[in-house]
């Protein structure tokens, strides 16, 4: 019988315990007599603290599933508090591990992504900067904490943001406008909160990156969230295909759509809308979504739908948005189970389907890495990677829009495709907006506002802010919780699209052969980096010269083709 992770028993982690089997293991690296033993020492040390990181996960999971539990409440501001102890701790010992003299013959041995990861958290972290970790930890929590208590009046009742978002894809243009200016009005009751923690983060972040040497905190950035072999030049040539070829093509996407529509301008409230009557949304109640799900993963593949079933059991996946419950949504891997989580906040839109098959795309590929006994510091690889095997399913999975659908399953799919292609544009706006933030961190709150106007202005031209309150004055990346809790994580969504819209039009080719390509991929992990693994699957990377003007063309011809189903 599969155990359910409410079940599971959590156990606060002695932190003075982990730091001194970490002491005891650079002790062992010191006196090693050969790379092989090197080898040996680094493996039992993360046999052990992927032990622990399974109770600290569960903490960070049950907090997040109700921020109002002190006592989750409690062990997360003991790990904000204790955790940069722990990295710093770590990173001594990777140190000792390349001031070995058998350092040379070590990296002969193991996969040189573990080589380079290992020298770029050296870059990054030390003990002069644990202090500031503590309170950008404390910080991280005082947002999350802020936004999961927000609630929106919205007809004499209080929702959630998650329910504000899904009210603002309304098939009535009215209630989209009001959905979003009571999200902006909400937004600006605590806009000076908002701002005063952002403020501090950018603060504390540029105070580390310049002790650890760095001018500013952009390097830094790109290195702590894993940006191995890329760096921002490869990014700016990324930044620039997509105001060169994406933007040029939506912008002509979009006049069409707001004739169709009936539109004269596309304002925010609309951005999001694809279809003449409003937008397809899955048909039935969360229950049918679920059961749609394990018809459509057992007709896909066996395996596939095995591992979904198993998640059902496991009560793995939760997915109710309601009071106290942290926003968004994420999968973690809870080592010592072998068991995945998926956190969600259904909302009776598409984005239910999005995030049920984009975060289930992780959870399978933590499942795969586990099984496949791939190295814990390589596991499911980088973000931009990891990101690929969740939003490569999501496009995958609109080959079987008919489950959750139903007649509706040609609208769906253009939708879905058009939301895909149109999401490129804003995900480097978040991305370039914490570029330029950090690169200039004493800028003022009305001064970040204004950046992000001008950005959007830039590249989404296409879109009208200006008569929703607050957000027209720059205030819409304030509840996208990546640019304060993961900053520079937001490109390699958009990193990992450009391989996810291709998987997207092979499967509507052939769908067999875009699956085999996509669990073979999934099936390495980590061990590759995302240019050579986009090429074994024979997509184009992102970084390659045409990646994107190759996909604009085959998805404006795509989407036409569905216009006239």
């Amino acid at each position: 019988m599969t155990k359910k992770i409410s079940e599971y028993k959590y156990s606060r982690v002695d932190i003075d315990g982990v730091a001194s089997y970490i002491d005891e293991a650079i002790q062992r690296v010191k006196r090693a007599k050969s790379a092989q033993e090197l080898v040996d020492i680094r493996a039992e040390l993360n046999a052990r603290t992927t032990k622990d990181g399974t109770q600290i996960s569960l903490a960070m999971i049950r907090h997040s599933l109700d921020v109002r539990d002190e006592f989750y409440a409690a062990e997360q501001d003991y790990y904000d508090e204790n955790l940069p102890r722990i990295h710093a701790k770590s990173t001594e010992f990777n140190k000792a591990l390349m001031a070995s003299k058998h350092a040379a013959e070590l990296e002969k041995i193991i996969n040189p992504i573990i080589v380079s990861n290992i020298k770029a958290n050296l870059r990054v972290m030390d003990d002069s900067i644990v202090p500031d970790c503590i309170e950008e930890n404390k910080l991280v929590t005082e947002y999350d904490n802020l936004l999961a208590g927000l609630t929106y009046e919205w007809e004499g009742k209080k929702l959630t943001l998650s329910e504000m978002l899904g009210l603002s894809k309304d098939q009535d243009r009215a209630v989209r406008k009001k959905a979003f200016s009571v999200i902006g009005k909400t937004l600006a009751a605590v806009g000076d909160k908002l701002d005063g923690i952002y403020d501090r983060m950018v603060k504390v972040r540029t105070a580390m990156a310049r002790k650890m040497g760095f001018d500013n905190f952009v390097e830094m950035g790109d290195l702590r969230i894993g940006h191995i072999g890329y760096g921002r030049k490869e990014i700016e040539v990324f930044r620039r295909s997509v105001l060169h070829d994406v933007v040029p093509a939506l912008k002509q996407l979009k006049a069409d759509l707001a004739k169709r529509l009936g539109l004269g301008d596309i304002h925010i409230y609309d951005n999001d809308i694809y279809i003449s009557g409003g937008n397809v949304d899955p048909v039935g109640t969360a229950e049918d979504l679920f059961a749609a799900a394990q018809s459509m993963y057992d007709e896909m593949s066996p395996a596939l739908g095995e591992f979904f079933k198993q998640m059902c059991e496991a009560e793995a996946i939760d997915y109710v948005a309601r009071d106290g419950k942290s926003g968004g949504g994420y999968a973690e891997m809870l080592f010592d189970y072998c068991q995945p989580f998926i956190f969600a906040n259904f909302n009776g839109t598409m984005d239910d389907v999005g995030v049920l098959t984009h975060e289930f795309g992780y959870a399978y590929a933590f499942k795969r890495a586990a099984a496949n006994d791939v190295d814990v510091d390589l596991f499911v690889g980088g973000m931009e990677t990891a990101e690929t095997h969740s939003m490569s399913m999501e496009a995958l999975c609109n080959s079987y829009n008919q489950y959750f659908y139903g007649k509706k399953a040609a609208q769906a799919t253009y939708q879905q495709i058009f939301d895909a292609f149109d999401f490129l544009p804003y995900g480097v706006i978040v991305d370039y907006f914490q570029q330029l933030v950090y690169e200039n961190p004493d800028m003022t709150p009305e001064e970040r506002r204004a950046l992000w106007l001008k950005l959007e202005g830039e590249y989404r031209p296409f879109v009208d802010m200006s008569d929703v309150p607050y957000i027209n004055i720059g205030g819409r990346w304030q509840y996208q919780k990546h640019i304060y809790e993961s900053p520079f994580y937001y490109i390699d969504y958009c990193l990992s699209a450009c391989l996810a819209l291709q998987f997207g039009e092979i499967a509507a080719g052939d769908f067999n052969d875009a699956l085999n390509r996509y669990l073979n991929l999934v099936e390495a992990g980590g061990t590759k980096d995302i240019v050579t693994l986009a090429h074994e699957a024979g997509l184009k990377s992102p970084f390659d010269d045409g990646a994107l003007a190759d996909v604009c063309a085959k998805i404006k011809a795509h989407l036409l083709k569905l216009e006239n189903l």
